[in-house]
């Protein structure tokens, strides 16, 4: 989708700006977000009207910039649409933050990658931020971004690391550090103050799209990790692996870097292996261009002599939801889908722009245009690709919940490659597979 390609250029040039401890807004940043306003379409009518109540009080915070960044993001959050947002992913080029960095699990959130001074913390679960229960901070930054619970929960892990930002959300009283408390396998409980630092990312990584499991993979030894962890730095591959008929294919993005090159020559040869069974693991996809991977998703039915599987997160957004959707019309009753709910809704906003708050540096990305994927989408304010090329279904929720622990992820386990394979052995004579899960 277009809006995906300007969030990777802007937040690049983002991520060259000087720190936020420079960024003052001024009355050319209230303009910027009534701007937002004027143009996301995504807003109800009573949001818009609280929307344009709250961006004609902005000018009251311009002393005070974290505040009036929130303020910012919580108007757009107003809208409750995922693709209408103050883009999360700025904030670790803008603010210090915490170089201890979190995850969160099915079973909880976990410390998962920590610099040395600090690694002792590693693997410990975090019962609390700043002397509030996580739970609570995550509760709040509903707030501050709007969609579904399974997209803000990819992004919420940097407000909880930004010290600057919970102060300014009321959670704490340090713009420099960070107070975690964690408990270690023992159950005992240990509070420590972190210092938070300005580190920006550079290139792929400013976007805020890869993902931080990556990183945190570095824990698990090479030989320890599942199909899904390896080969971070490709955003696209295949693999054939011993002991199945089966054809993995993953896809972390559906936009350039090769793309269209990857999909034309993993076609050609699932066409000419024919596995019985093909997943495609769409969980750390965040989407791009929806009409580039439409025809790749309708010819794999043709192809898998038996069932094709797609692996989703929350994570899974945008272009990918896209392609889900024309993979289960092709598919049917073939496609099961698998892993935990996607990061949108059947019906949302996007195809937009972005807007920069100048004094801030920061971007807030609108949405313009409808998409609906139960309807085809007929309406004249619909996406033109949508309208063009429909997509009915009736739900692109896990037929095969399975949801990623902390304890799975550092046992090197992929409950979803194993549901799959549990799946694939319900009906057809028991093989080995291990080579599939490691």
């Amino acid at each position: 989708m277009r809006p995906l390609k300007q969030i990777l250029l802007a937040l690049a040039s983002i991520a060259a700006l000087a720190g936020a401890g420079d960024a003052v807004p001024t009355e050319a940043d209230v303009a910027a977000v009534r701007e937002f306003v004027a143009k996301n379409r995504a807003y109800t009518p009573a949001a818009r009207a609280e929307a344009t109540a709250a961006a004609a009080r902005l000018s009251a915070l311009l002393g005070d910039p974290i505040r009036f960044e929130l303020e910012a993001a919580r108007i757009a959050a107003l809208s409750n649409n995922g693709h209408s947002a103050l883009l999360p992913p700025q904030w670790a080029s803008r603010h210090p933050r915490s170089p201890v960095h979190l995850g969160l699990f099915a079973d909880g959130l976990y410390v998962i990658a920590a610099p040395p001074e600090h690694r002792a913390l590693l693997g410990r679960r975090v019962t609390a931020i700043n002397g509030q229960p996580w739970q609570l901070v995550r509760r709040i930054y509903a707030r501050y971004q709007g969609g579904e619970q399974a997209f803000r929960d990819q992004w919420v892990t940097l407000f909880m690391e930004t010290p600057a930002l919970l102060v300014g959300a009321g959670f704490g009283t340090s713009p420099d550090h960070l107070r975690l408390t964690t408990q270690d396998a023992r159950g005992r409980r240990h509070t420590v103050s972190i210092l938070a630092r300005l580190d920006p990312p550079h290139g792929e990584a400013a976007t805020g799209l890869p993902m931080l499991l990556d990183a945190a993979a570095q824990m698990l030894p090479s030989e320890g990790r599942p199909l899904y962890l390896r080969e971070p730095e490709r955003p696209f591959r295949i693999a054939f692996p011993d002991g199945r008929d089966l054809a993995f294919v993953q896809l972390k993005a559906t936009r350039g870097l090769g793309a269209d090159v990857f999909l034309a020559e993993t076609l050609a040869q699932l066409q000419a292996r024919r596995p019985r069974d093909i997943v495609v693991d769409l969980r750390f996809n965040l989407g791009g261009d929806l009409n580039l991977a439409r025809d790749f998703m309708r010819a794999l039915p043709r192809i898998a002599t038996g069932r094709v599987y797609a692996i989703t997160s929350g994570r899974t957004f945008s272009a990918a939801i896209s392609s889900l959707g024309y993979l289960r019309q092709a598919a049917g009753d073939r496609l099961v889908i698998v892993g935990e709910p996607i990061g949108d809704r059947l019906e949302f906003w996007a195809e937009g722009d972005l807007i920069t708050l100048p004094g801030l540096g920061a971007a807030m990305l609108y949405a313009e245009e409808r998409h609906n994927y139960m309807t085809g989408c007929p309406e004249e304010d619909c996406h033109g690709s949508i309208r063009r090329h429909p997509i009915r279904v009736q739900s692109l929720q896990p037929d095969l919940p399975a949801p990623l622990s902390f304890a799975d992820f550092a046992a090197g386990r992929d409950p979803a490659m194993e549901a799959i394979l549990a799946d694939i052995d319900r009906d057809r004579p028991r093989l080995a597979y291990a080579p599939l899960l490691r």
